[in-house]
């Protein structure tokens, strides 16, 4: 596949910058995306389209607005964890927008490391429940992996994979 240059990347990312969101966080990113972060940090692609195959066989295209930077820019990796991190499961990190406001998320997972998922905002229902709520120690029960709620959609198993699936605006919308 042809290279993809990313524009309007920030200052660069240094390791000890990601690893220092990794201990904030408890969590582990995975290495193709960390490698990403080291080479374009944040910026958008030249080809910006994701072409989603929906579960009842529409193809609906996903255009990045932009990829969070680590540590430096206007939105970064650490403030988008600091404010959707009491809606999305634990084991979902955000790194890049869609225009409209949905989401594209990383599994940190277990059962599903690495993959790439898109929330769409207008459905997206949280996995959390009153009953998930413990007064008395005043938190949130963790939720078994995988349960991310309404309006998460699986894309694909690896961060390489979505990259490798970005293409040019094209006709695919059926939405």
């Amino acid at each position: 596949m042809e290279p993809n240059p990313f524009i309007g990347t920030e200052q660069p990312a240094t390791l000890t910058d990601i690893q220092a969101i990794e201990s904030a966080y408890g969590f582990t990113l995975p290495d193709d995306y960390k490698a990403h972060i080291l080479q374009h940090n944040g910026g958008w692609p030249t080809r910006t389209v994701f072409v989603q195959q929906m579960e009842d066989g529409r193809r609906v295209e996903r255009d990045i607005s932009s990829f969070d930077a680590v540590k430096y820019g206007e939105t970064t990796l650490e403030s988008s964890i600091r404010s959707l991190r009491s809606e999305f499961h634990d084991d979902l990190v955000p790194f890049a927008n869609e225009g409209g406001g949905d989401v594209f998320v990383l599994s940190v997972g277990p059962e599903d490391y690495g993959s790439v998922y898109y929330i769409a905002h207008e459905f997206y229902v949280p996995p959390f429940s009153d009953d998930d709520y413990d007064e008395e120690t005043d938190t949130v029960k963790p939720l078994p992996p995988r349960q991310y709620g309404k309006g998460v959609h699986f894309l694909v198993p690896s961060f390489t994979a979505f990259l490798d699936g970005l293409v040019e605006g094209t006709s695919y919308d059926d939405e």
